[in-house]
């Protein structure tokens, strides 16, 4: 059932995508507007407003109420840019999202070299998986993004849909290390996009670090299957030309990792998307209750669960 209910809202999103990307804005003006001005809609603005001023506790009201509603007006356009995706050709994609760097990665991947790209909830992250069009005359590769499930079937599957539009392959995150050895060990190389500015649950944090004027627990498994792998990590800067044109400029952050210090790709990774964020700050998901989970809380927990296992 949700397999079907999935794609009859497939169908409708992509009828209603073809529609140009400027009629698309009309509606997302008015979800802008819904969404930070009318009551009954609005939506997280608690959670965004107390984010913002954890940010950035040096800004003025002005500045940070002037943030918000560009957030806000970011977010509409998203949806819609998002929803575009389901029809969208390769000339279109190219030109709406510039991918700079990914020559390299392909040069790396014919030396037999894997990769993980980390990218943050910023700009529209939902147009990354398009850099797979580049990867076209490279064989035996697996080009891919890590994403959690959704607990409601049917947008489960309907977002996987639209996330492989370009042919990238969707791993949930709990057969990550288990799909790439199976991958290396078919002599096959592979990117894989991770997205690892999200809250970790208590039992599988591993690190906190001081990220946005916050102390932040952090993902750290991406960096735990890189060192084992021993792939080279990029980091993706997304930023945002105008309305409906993006740029992902792609640079390495380490070659290898089997021997670096521990943490010192997740450290600067948050130091890379900190400093992203810092340029233009309406571009990240400020919807996300990023810093649910304090460090007293944490302790707590601990003392709750002195014998878990909190994984690897």
């Amino acid at each position: 059932m949700a397999k079907i209910l999935s794609n009859v809202l497939y169908g409708i999103i992509w009828v209603f995508s073809l529609l140009p990307l400027n009629v698309l804005y009309l509606f997302s003006d008015i979800v802008w507007l819904l969404m930070y001005l009318f009551p009954p809609l609005r939506y997280r603005k608690k959670i965004v407003r107390k984010n913002l001023s954890m940010a950035f506790p040096d800004k003025d009201k002005k500045w940070l109420r002037r943030t918000e509603r560009r957030f806000y007006y970011q977010f509409g356009c998203q949806i819609m840019e998002s929803l575009k995706t389901a029809s969208v050709g390769e000339k279109w994609i190219k030109r709406h999202m510039e991918i700079t760097g990914c020559d390299k990665i392909v040069e790396q991947t014919l030396k037999g070299r894997s990769g993980f790209g980390y990218l943050g909830h910023v700009g529209n992250w939902e147009w990354i998986p398009s850099m797979k069009l580049y990867f076209k005359d490279v064989d035996n590769f697996l080009g891919g993004q890590v994403y959690h499930r959704l607990e409601n079937k049917t947008m489960d599957l309907l977002m996987l849909k639209l996330r492989s539009r370009f042919g990238t392959e969707n791993i949930p995150m709990e057969h990550v290390m288990r799909r790439l050895i199976e991958c290396r060990n078919s002599g096959n190389t592979f990117f894989i996009g991770m997205i690892a500015d999200q809250v970790p649950l208590y039992w599988n944090i591993h690190y906190w670090t001081q990220f946005m004027n916050q102390n932040t627990p952090v993902f750290t498994g991406t960096e735990r299957i890189s060192r084992k792998l021993d792939a080279q990590v990029w980091y993706m800067n997304i930023t945002r030309k105008r309305r409906g044109y993006y740029r992902c400029d792609i640079t390495m952050m380490f070659d290898h990792t089997k021997d670096l210090p521990e943490y010192a790709v997740t450290e600067k990774y948050m130091r890379l998307l900190e400093e992203n964020i810092n340029k233009c700050p309406e571009l990240w998901l400020w919807t996300h209750n990023r810093w649910k989970r304090t460090w007293e809380g944490y302790q707590g927990w601990l003392k709750e669960h002195p014998t878990i296992n909190r994984g690897n």
